[in-house]
């Protein structure tokens, strides 16, 4: 496995923050420590059936639930490279997925059951952040540790997009749901906008005092509002889409940020590398939340688009749910099955009645 900028290992840094045992292989490293077999680094919900979620663990793969996370099989088949970094989904097909590796970028069309690589210029990039542009399903943009690359054709043709960024280190993708041409991307160089599709590229880090920036998001109810998260600095907050921004971390008693949730309806959670905190719309400082077991560094916290008072957060090798936006979490009572060549799962609400588009 290649080392990602900065010289450090991804699966190393983790391990170390979270005290987990690690065994090296001959292209990825398997970290010991839940029941995932690795560090679970992002999960996907699905829109139309809120029971289905897909998980990716660093160093043991995809996994998938049909039953809102309670059991879970292994849908790797295919997958060569199971240090996923990344996944994504496309909103029009949610059955079509896309997993970022640390080297390159694999396609799903059957919800995770089977894999294939594509864009095979990729293969030597790390992929941190997969993007699929609103309304162009066929239109993707990825983050990697040698810049922004995208894809006219779903995946098979990528060319760079990154004029104007002055660094290569992307880690974050974002796009402005009110504007879908206007993207942000971020990492260690601060952050970036294009107004666009991503041709054009121009710095918006003005009053970004720590520009080692590894979580982005854009406030759904609010345009121009972005919230960016820093490896030492906190979090910051801008109103004016980038043009300038404001520490915003009152309350915050760890400033190492490495993921970051705004709601619709105006509440901002963010993920530590010493548990979860959330900010009530309008409130004047962060709250430690779910303290009692939400502990240690938080890689990941989403919501369901159906069900906007559930939360879910990843830490280690476990998942934690929310219910009540935040106030209170519970690990998730997991059963994994062992990884098998037949990794499809049979669930009426995962079969779409929309066509993908092929």
């Amino acid at each position: 496995m290649r080392p990602l900028a900065g010289g450090l290992l991804l699966a190393a840094v983790t391990a170390a923050s979270l005290g987990l045992p690690g065994r090296a292989t001959s292209n990825h490293v398997v970290m010991h420590g839940g029941p995932f077999g690795g560090v679970v680094v992002s999960l996907l919900t699905h829109p139309d059936a809120p029971e289905v979620l897909h998980l990716a663990a660093f160093g043991s793969g995809v996994y998938r639930s049909v039953d809102g996370g309670r059991h879970w099989v292994a849908a790797s088949r295919g997958l060569v490279d199971l240090a996923v970094l990344t996944l994504a989904q496309d909103p029009v097909s949610p059955r079509v997925l896309y997993a970022g590796t640390d080297s390159g970028i694999f396609l799903s069309r059957d919800a995770g059951a089977t894999w294939r690589r594509i864009g095979a210029a990729l293969a030597d990039r790390n992929v941190r952040s997969l993007l699929v542009a609103p309304g162009r399903p066929t239109v993707l943009y990825a983050a990697t540790d040698q810049g922004i690359l995208w894809s006219w054709d779903q995946g098979a043709t990528w060319a760079s997009r990154g004029a104007g960024i002055a660094t290569r280190d992307i880690r974050v993708l974002r796009v402005d749901p009110a504007h879908p041409q206007r993207l942000y991307a971020a990492g260690f160089g601060g952050v970036f906008r294009s107004d666009d599709g991503g041709r054009a590229w121009r710095a918006a880090s003005r009053g970004l005092t720590d520009r080692r920036v590894r979580a982005l998001a854009v406030d759904p109810a609010r345009p121009g509002v972005l919230y960016a998260g820093t490896s030492g600095g906190g979090v910051f907050v801008t109103t004016d889409g980038g043009g300038l921004w404001q520490p915003w971390n009152e309350g915050l008693r760890n400033l190492t940020v490495l993921s970051l949730l705004a709601t619709s309806d105006g509440e901002a959670f963010a993920g530590t590398v010493g548990g979860v905190y959330r900010r009530p719309g309008g409130a004047p400082a962060w709250e430690l939340v779910g303290g009692d077991v939400l502990t240690l560094t938080v890689t990941f916290v989403t919501s369901h688009p159906r069900r906007p008072a559930t939360l879910y957060a990843g830490t280690g090798g476990l998942v934690f749910v929310s219910d009540d936006r935040g106030r209170h979490w519970r690990e998730l009572a997991l059963s994994v099955a062992a990884p098998s060549a037949t990794a499809a799962v049979a669930h009426p609400a995962a079969t779409e009645s929309r066509s993908e588009g092929r």
